[in-house]
């Protein structure tokens, strides 16, 4: 099961990354061919519609992920309720047309909420039974899907810009990328739903709580940026908003879709308690051995990185990226415990953690703000990754049965060699210096980056060793690694 958990994890980060290449291309793209006002015109439109798919956002594939003799009762019922679901919200995207052109004063937004409304009804249709991909850990059969939708989309936007040279092109894409995305549903799986609703009210005795986590995690995430530019004004929650963006990279890019494999493979194990705990602890160990060292360099080095592709105006990003990146490494510690909960059928554990998480974000970002400023929303989002662990981490070990020693054995080695890796890059290129300019912060860079590069590896592997060289994740992951070396896929041949 390890070995499935990783190889999804693997597909997922590479669609992230296939993800992220397309968009920054079609960015630079669309940048050439529409003017601001275009993307201005689509951002207001989609303001108004992100609140209603936030509010209809119930993930009922999810329930069916984590329930292992789901039937076709259950995937009949789940489309049918996202049939309904889609059908109210095109309705009240189409009703909220007409007041949001008043409110915005732009009567355009109407034909464009219209259009986006249509692609969303016809959204709501998917097949479910792609679902299965993720049941059944084939998750090349996932990527494939996604990489084809996300592909269509964007020639589909680029064609489009090069045609009209409007703000139809983003319109139209969006449409086309929902539109082949039902298409392609029902020509890579042969499941063909049917309408009923014999399962609803259990799917929504699930999905309410999976709903209230997404409402309360958008409200996390807008909740700093809403206080910064309310007290601060229009530059500074720009700053916030890339130095944000930039600290919690390894957090995007990593966990999110490492968890989406994770969560399908708990599911399996939730009958074997013993073996779900033990792949819960190295599933934490890889995150922890992954992303602990990236955040660590992202704020050991944040200086000389925001001077070299930011510029000398952006310097007040760096004290914030400093801190961000350290609550997403804290963070990181429990981003695991979320899918845990979900496949042992208890949402409402993740619920907890999240709304202790935002209170203290909330009361933390009241108070610090008077004595430090900006600075002071970026440490209550530390103070409110430290309660989020309080909170989760007890849980956890009371939920499983899972020992704190366990726990402990398999998570400290990572944390040590992460900060030991921190101490030997501020050692060696100092990269506090005040405004060091381009030279000095390409040097800090070129000595930095390569300097944890070495040092962590070396650091874990000794920890390893001095630890009596246990049969830990560290093992898992060098045999992964080795195994996908082309002379050792020649070798085996």
């Amino acid at each position: 099961m390890r070995g499935a958990i990783a190889r999804g994890a693997a597909w997922m980060v590479l669609f992230r990354l296939l993800d992220r290449s397309i968009g920054i291309v079609s960015t630079v793209l669309m940048a050439r061919l529409l003017v601001p006002a275009d993307f201005g015109l689509v951002a207001m439109a989609m303001s108004i519609i992100a609140m209603i798919e936030l509010a209809t956002a119930f993930s009922f594939e999810i329930a069916l992920i984590q329930k292992q003799n789901a039937q076709h009762e259950d995937f009949d019922s789940a489309w049918t309720l996202n049939v309904l679901i889609a059908i109210g919200g095109a309705g009240l995207t189409a009703a909220a047309a007409y007041p949001a052109a008043t409110f915005y004063g732009d009567e355009r937004l109407v034909p464009v909420m219209y259009a986006i409304g249509a692609a969303w009804l016809v959204y709501g249709f998917e097949n479910i039974g792609i679902v299965n991909f993720r049941r059944e850990m084939n998750f090349s059969a996932e990527f494939r899907l996604m990489a084809t939708k996300r592909v269509i989309a964007f020639i589909a936007t680029i064609a489009a810009a090069v045609l009209l040279r409007s703000y139809w092109a983003l319109v139209i894409g969006m449409a086309v990328g929902r539109v082949s995305g039902v298409a392609l549903s029902y020509m890579m799986h042969p499941y063909r739903p049917h309408l009923s609703l014999a399962r609803a009210r259990e799917l929504f005795s699930f999905s309410g709580w999976v709903l209230v986590n997404n409402v309360v995690g958008v409200v996390l995430n807008k909740i700093p940026h809403f206080f910064v530019g309310r007290v601060f004004g229009a530059q500074a929650i720009g700053t916030y908003a890339i130095a944000a963006e930039i600290a919690q990279l390894a957090q995007t890019e990593l966990i999110a879709p490492v968890n989406r494999a994770m969560f399908p493979g708990y599911s399996r194990l939730v009958d074997d308690p013993a073996a779900f705990r033990r792949t819960c602890v190295a599933a934490t160990a890889a995150v922890l051995a992954i992303v602990l060292p990236i955040s660590v360099g992202v704020a050991v080095l944040a200086g000389p990185f925001v001077r070299l592709l930011l510029g000398a105006n952006w310097s007040g990003a760096v004290p914030i990226i400093e801190v961000l990146a350290y609550a997403g490494a804290v963070s990181a510690i429990t981003s695991n415990n979320v899918s845990a909960y979900l496949a042992l059928g208890r949402p409402h554990l993740a619920t907890a953690t999240l709304v202790a998480r935002l209170a203290v974000l909330a009361a933390a970002a009241a108070i610090l703000y008077r004595t430090l400023g900006m600075l002071g929303v970026a440490y209550a989002e530390l103070c409110a990754s430290v309660a989020s662990m309080a909170v989760s981490l007890p849980t956890l070990f009371l939920t499983m049965k899972l020992g704190v020693g366990e726990y402990l054995a398999a998570v400290w080695r990572p944390v040590l060699a992460s900060a030991l890796m921190g101490v030997a890059i501020t050692y060696l290129v100092d990269p506090a210096v005040v405004d060091p300019g381009v030279g000095g912060a390409a040097w800090q860079m070129i000595v930095g980056v390569p300097t944890g590069f070495v040092i962590y590896p070396l650091c874990l592997a000794a920890l390893w060793w001095v630890s009596g060289r246990p049969e830990s994740i560290e093992v898992l992951i060098v045999r992964r690694i080795l195994d996908a070396l082309p002379s050792r896929r020649a070798g085996n041949r």
